[in-house]
């Protein structure tokens, strides 16, 4: 065994899904960041890690949530100046 495999993995979940992960057997670690909680538990069946892509798609929801709320505000200023 050359290398270590880790049986937890931490990551930045949306506030959506803790509920849903928290009955899957995670726990909440802290707060995170702009809508996300930081948590802790079990390695997904049948994903795995690989070195070339540490974070992968950890933080694709955050990306796509902010993106959508800066896009309604972008509506709202168009709105207002009109």
């Amino acid at each position: 065994m050359d290398h270590l495999a880790p049986d937890h993995v931490r990551a930045f979940i949306a506030r959506t899904r803790v509920a849903e992960l928290k009955s899957r057997g995670w726990r909440v670690l802290g707060p995170g960041e702009e809508g996300s909680i930081l948590m802790e538990g079990p390695l997904l069946a049948g994903r795995t890690e690989t070195a070339d892509s540490p974070i992968g798609g950890m933080f694709d929801d955050l990306v796509a949530r902010a993106l959508e709320r800066a896009d309604a505000r972008d509506r709202v200023a168009a709105r207002r100046a009109a």
